[in-house]
C-alpha cells in the first residue's frame, strides 16, 4: 500500500495538461498521483452537451476511491473549479488535506481583463484578446450553467470543512478574483489553514514560471500535515 496519494483535479474547460507539472513534481517526490479527466472535457464543445456538474464530481470520485483503497493518506488538490469539486468530495469522504489553486468564488476580474486588452493593442500581441474570444464560444450554455450551479451549491459547504487546507491564488488572475482566496480562508472551519498569493498574472498558473514555486509549496504543506 502507498503511504501518500494525491488527487489533482483540473479546472472547468481544461484538461490534465494544466496540472501536469504539479503531478510530475509530486510523483518525483514519491507520491502516488491520479489526475482524472472530468466528463465532457475532451476539447470538443459537443461533448459538454448533456453533462451535469454532478458528472464532474463523479469523475473525480472514481479516482479518489482508487486512491483511498491503495493509500494510507489521501490529499486532494483542486485547480480552479477542481477546488470546488474537492470541497464536495470532503462532504462525503475522509480527506486528509485539501489544496486549492485559483479556486473561484468571485470570477472574471473586469479591471484586469480590460488592462490586458489595452496592453494587447499597445503591444500588438492580441494574446489575451484571442483567449477571451475563444472562451466566449468554447462552451455551450448548459456547461456554463452547471459551472455556476456547482459554485452555488458549494459555497454553503465551505464552513463545514475542517481538514488542513492550503489556499493559493495568483494575485493578478483575470479569471478568478483575488478576494476568492480570502473568502475561502475566512469561511472555512479548519484549524490548520494557510493562504499564499503569487505574483503571477495567469490563471493557469501551473503552466507558468510560477509552477515550480507553487509545486514546492504544495509538497511542503502536504509533508507538514502528514
Amino acid at each position: 500500500m502507498h503511504k501518500k496519494g494525491c488527487l489533482i483535479i483540473h479546472g472547468f474547460g481544461g484538461n490534465v495538461g494544466e496540472v501536469q507539472y504539479l503531478a510530475d513534481y509530486l510523483n518525483s517526490k514519491g507520491y502516488y498521483v491520479l489526475s482524472p479527466t472530468l466528463k465532457g472535457h475532451t476539447g470538443r464543445r459537443r461533448d459538454f452537451v448533456g453533462v451535469r456538474y454532478s458528472d464532474w464530481i463523479k469523475s473525480a470520485e472514481q479516482d479518489y476511491n482508487e486512491l483511498k483503497n491503495t493509500c494510507e493518506k489521501v490529499f486532494i488538490i483542486g485547480f480552479s473549479m477542481g477546488g470546488l469539486i474537492a470541497f464536495n468530495l470532503y462532504e462525503k469522504y475522509r480527506v486528509d488535506a485539501i489544496v486549492t489553486i485559483n479556486t473561484p468564488i468571485y470570477y472574471w476580474d473586469i479591471k484586469i481583463i480590460l488592462c490586458n486588452i489595452i496592453n494587447d493593442f499597445k503591444n500588438r500581441s492580441f494574446t489575451h484578446v484571442r483567449k477571451y474570444l475563444s472562451s466566449s464560444t468554447k462552451f455551450p450554455l448548459s456547461a456554463l450553467y452547471h459551472f455556476r450551479r456547482l459554485l452555488w451549491i458549494t459555497k454553503p459547504k465551505i464552513p463545514n470543512i475542517k481538514c488542513p487546507i492550503l489556499i493559493t491564488q495568483a494575485s493578478s488572475d483575470d479569471t478568478v478574483r483575488r478576494k476568492s482566496a480570502k473568502y475561502i480562508y475566512d469561511k472555512i472551519s479548519s484549524i490548520k489553514k494557510e493562504i499564499k498569493y503569487y505574483d503571477c498574472s495567469e490563471h493557469v498558473i501551473l503552466t507558468t514560471s510560477c509552477a515550480q514555486e507553487v509545486s514546492e509549496d504544495v509538497e511542503k504543506f502536504i509533508r507538514k500535515v502528514v
